[in-house]
């Protein structure tokens, strides 16, 4: 039972399994997008009309196997190594705290929440796109998407605020300028936040502008203070990612150099280094490179016998055979 239970948590946790574990990946990937598909051609009522039997026959599928998902991973949670020295009450709460797990939660709750009230209900039904978030857990990229947003949480909620400040400055200058002449769009400090949230952010509809030639000026310093400012979110990103693709390269350069040190990488360690490459997201392409550079500078010591004297010594080399020649 045991066996059964690492060869389930390697299947659901860590993508693995073999060739049974990619189909069982495969299909959940499908239901999880199809669910997102699913909600948004429901929007169209003459589609629900003609096809109600086959949704509703989806959607308890997508039910069943979703609940069942949850069930198993909170079964195989004991074979987690963050877990393993809790009792395994403990292991389960810890599990159900966990992001990932509440995404899980929340992809079945609609449809067990439309039992007991209206399944009419909008929200009820919206509800399921949050399935769309158990893609995360597939995806090396969304994972890295959250780490980042994560880390840099402080830092984007600052360039936020200041934003939110500049959108209100510009709304108050232009409601200063143009309050009189076009008391229907720029009467009103809050009338005006909707044309500088626009401008600031570089969309500009079009729908709202200035008309004097002091509010045309003010708009066009604006407009060009927007570009700086809408750049700035996505600055924060951009290093972010970086930083944190080059901190997983070094970690994964770590483990390789860990591994050679010894002259040798056995089957276990390669399977190892494989397992850490895929959870840390680096491609095959990096993970040869990083390999092949390690394997240039990594240097081992060797006792080696002189053939002559019999004397004994240690020489450094690169990983490989040695030969000493008379």
């Amino acid at each position: 039972m045991q066996t059964f239970r690492r060869y389930v948590y390697s299947i659901l946790e860590e993508q693995d399994g073999g060739f049974f574990g990619k189909i069982i990946n495969a299909i959940l990937i499908f239901l999880i997008i199809a669910n997102v598909v699913v909600v948004i051609i429901e929007s169209e009522k003459t589609i629900v009309h003609d096809y109600y039997t086959a949704l509703l026959l989806f959607e308890y599928i997508t039910l069943f196997v979703f609940s069942m998902e949850y069930l198993l991973r909170l079964w195989v949670v004991s074979e987690n190594p963050k877990f393993q020295h809790d009792s395994a009450l403990k292991q389960r709460l810890r599990y159900m705290m966990t992001p990932m797990a509440v995404v899980d939660l929340l992809a079945i709750m609609p449809m067990l929440l439309g039992f007991f009230f209206s399944d009419s209900l909008l929200m009820l039904k919206m509800a399921r796109l949050i399935r769309g978030f158990k893609i995360t857990r597939y995806s090396h990229s969304m994972t890295l998407l959250i780490v980042v947003l994560r880390r840099e949480l402080g830092t984007i909620f600052s360039t936020f605020f200041i934003l939110g400040i500049m959108i209100v400055l510009a709304a108050t200058g232009i409601y200063l300028v143009e309050g009189d002449i076009q008391p229907d769009n720029f009467g009103s400090i809050p009338k005006a936040l909707w044309w500088a949230t626009v401008t600031l952010t570089t969309i500009g509809y079009g729908d709202v502008v200035p008309v004097t030639g002091m509010g045309k000026f003010f708009g066009g310093l604006i407009a060009i203070l927007g570009i700086t400012m809408a750049a700035l979110p996505a600055g924060v990103l951009a290093s972010g990612f970086s930083t944190e693709l080059h901190r997983r390269r070094d970690m994964y350069r770590y483990y390789v150099a860990k591994f050679l040190n010894k002259g040798e990488i056995k089957l276990s360690e390669i399977r190892k280094l494989n397992q850490k490459r895929k959870e840390l997201g680096i491609s095959k392409a990096d993970a040869q490179l990083i390999m092949y550079e390690l394997k240039q500078e990594v240097k081992i010591s060797s006792e080696v016998t002189c053939p002559s004297c019999g004397a004994r010594f240690y020489i450094s080399h690169p990983p490989g055979v040695i030969k000493v020649l008379d």
